[in-house]
């Protein structure tokens, strides 16, 4: 949905529903270097005479995302609808002020649990393991924490490890969604015709939410399951531009 810009306000928002499905391992969710680090490699079937059970979610499937944008100037000050009566001194102060936003909430990207160690050199290549599946993998809402984001006991080594393939399908668990708000108070301040200042406070990740990273992924270290990173917090800037 769009807005062009009419009454001193125009916006932009967009909703996202999408499925991406692929039978080809990532390289991100599968790093034999931790979760959600890119090597710049893909990873090779954990076994290539069955291609099926590579099926999944892409590393790059997101569920739901919504995107809100927006610059309002302020409806007060010099022929606006309010305060058209004020002296000079007034509107230098309280006219064109402008206030723009953009926002983003989207779900978590998909995970695949993996198992490390002496079994991924086992499989040779960049071939990465996947432990096998005896429970369901995944946390409500109010269970799931910073120390264990997922059901950690759901994942067990194969019986035949380290050469077995696991049974654990491939972006089965979900990370942290995101949600960021960034917001934006601009005021502008005369010069002549053709020229004036612009005077802005930024505020990025304004109501300070914690976006978590995603949690750690391999089966055999200690940290399973516990997430072990975050975005920024709060971010506040000040500028002042010219413009001519």
């Amino acid at each position: 949905m769009e807005n062009r810009f009419s009454a001193g306000l125009s916006g932009l928002a967009s909703y996202t529903w999408g499925k991406a499905l692929s039978e080809g391992p990532d390289h991100l969710s599968t790093s034999p270097a931790g979760p959600g680090i890119d090597l710049g490699v893909f990873s090779v079937p954990q076994d290539p005479n069955n291609l099926r059970a590579e099926r999944g979610p892409a590393e790059f499937d997101v569920a739901h995302r919504l995107v809100v944008s927006y610059i309002y100037e302020l409806p007060w000050g010099q022929n606006k609808r309010w305060g058209q009566s004020w002296n000079r001194t007034a509107n230098g102060f309280l006219g064109n002020w402008q206030v723009s936003g953009i926002h983003v909430i989207q779900s978590g990207m998909p995970l695949t649990v993996i198992l490390g160690g002496s079994t991924v050199l086992n499989l040779g290549s960049d071939r990465v393991a996947r432990p096998n599946l005896i429970g369901h993998p995944e946390l409500s809402a109010t269970q799931r924490t910073v120390e264990r984001w997922f059901n950690t006991d759901a994942f067990t080594l194969p019986s035949a490890a380290p050469q077995a393939f696991g049974n654990a399908g491939v972006g089965i668990i979900r990370g942290p969604r995101l949600a960021n708000f960034d917001f934006s108070i601009a005021k502008k301040i005369n010069v002549d015709e053709d020229h004036y200042f612009q005077f802005r406070t930024e505020l990025f990740n304004a109501f300070n939410h914690a976006n978590f990273g995603p949690p750690d992924i391999r089966r055999h270290a200690n940290t399973f399951g516990r997430i072990l990173s975050a975005a920024d917090g709060r971010i506040i800037q000040f500028g002042l531009k010219l413009y001519f």
